[in-house]
């Protein structure tokens, strides 16, 4: 049970705002920064000799304290431990970084706009930059829409940022030689990583969710988190002895370390870091840029490999079953995954070409024996 106020100390101290507040009906009144003006306020309240203006009018709070309230209400929507979550306490995150002890109030456009520009400096990418926008302007209609701010900065004054079309600049995709040269470079637990990304299509979040529950026999079955689709993928013959040699040396070791005394469980994940704790999507991404670098690869990220094996995929199976593998909801997802090579285009031309009229040879021979005929 909430520990309550002794009678001779009802009122509470907030330092971000320097006042002096009563919470009633799950509101705090603030009565000011003064301690015995404050004192006789609550006393004037508690007779009903006085009243509380609304909050906007004398609530200083700080842009932490705003994201604060805001993220809290808002897991009734998003749910405590959704990546929509995750990813607004990242980018207001950055936001309270940028501005450390900033006043909610104390915000300006000018002052968002100079922020902005000083995101393009640090070189962030344009989806990046529109997510952090969006995110501090959905935290101040929040403010507004609570009274916690009378009047919100008109922060829509300051436009996202411009994104190319889909498809307008295709991202470069690892050759089958980089590939080769990243699997044999990397330890037994990246290994089993890179050739899950390709066999499976998976990213990072997927490998941090893993766990040995999901595996059967030589197929895997796991839920996309971002969208809930699931899916049972046939392993590869590479993938599925990679990952029976991770599993034997991870008893092995285990078995040793109980001899010596120190037991030691992998939790059921599939892959554990050397101080057995879960491998997080950071982590794995950090170890993949380490591999690149080591192999002589130029590094677009883990997540490109799902790009690399949606493409392939792409070349060799329906749309429809293209979507099922990459456990996307909806069909035109699959579009920012998939990369055709221009060597694909020009072969698909020349098949083409015999459908419509024929190959060179077949007109060729058509030629001649019309000639033969006159």
């Amino acid at each position: 049970m909430p520990r309550s106020r002794p009678a001779s100390d009802p009122i509470s101290f907030h330092k971000p705002t320097g006042q002096y507040y009563v919470t009633r009906a799950g509101k705090r009144l603030y009565l000011g920064a003064d301690r015995d003006a404050a004192m006789e306020k609550y006393h004037r309240l508690a007779l009903g000799l006085a009243t509380v203006e609304s909050p906007h009018v004398s609530v200083l709070i700080t842009t932490k304290e705003l994201a604060n309230r805001f993220i809290a209400a808002q897991k009734a929507n998003w749910g405590p431990t959704g990546t929509t979550l995750r990813g607004y306490e990242n980018w207001l995150g950055r936001f309270l970084a940028d501005h450390p002890r900033l006043r909610a109030e104390d915000l300006t456009v000018e002052m968002f706009a100079s922020w902005k520009l000083s995101l393009r400096r640090r070189e962030y990418s344009p989806t990046s930059i529109n997510h952090f926008l969006k995110a501090v302007r959905a935290m101040y209609v929040f403010a507004e829409e609570t009274g916690l701010l009378e009047n919100s900065p008109r922060l829509r004054r300051v436009k996202n940022e411009r994104c190319p079309p889909v498809g307008s600049k295709e991202k470069p995709l690892y050759t089958k030689g980089e590939l080769q040269k990243l699997i044999a470079g990397a330890d037994d637990q990246l290994r089993v990583m890179l050739l899950l990304g390709l066999n499976c299509g998976f990213g990072p979040k997927d490998l941090e969710d893993l766990s040995s529950g999901d595996i059967d026999a030589d197929r895997v079955t796991l839920p996309r988190s971002k969208t809930g689709v699931c899916q049972t993928f046939r392993l590869w013959p590479d993938t599925l002895q990679a990952l029976n040699q991770l599993e034997e040396q991870r008893a092995v070791l285990i078995a040793r370390m109980a001899k010596r005394g120190r037991h030691r469980s992998d939790g059921g994940h599939v892959f554990m870091t050397k101080y057995w704790r879960p491998w997080s999507k950071d982590a794995i991404a950090e170890q993949f840029r380490k591999l690149c670098k080591k192999v002589g690869v130029p590094c677009y990220g883990f997540y490109r490999l799902r790009h690399c094996a949606s493409t392939a995929m792409s070349l060799v199976a329906t749309p429809h079953v293209h979507r099922k593998f990459m456990r996307h909801s909806q069909l035109q997802q699959q579009v920012t995954y998939t990369h055709t090579p221009d060597a694909e285009v020009d072969a698909a031309v020349k098949k083409a070409q015999a459908k419509l009229i024929g190959s060179p040879s077949e007109a060729s021979g058509s030629d001649q024996e019309r000639a033969e005929v006159a």
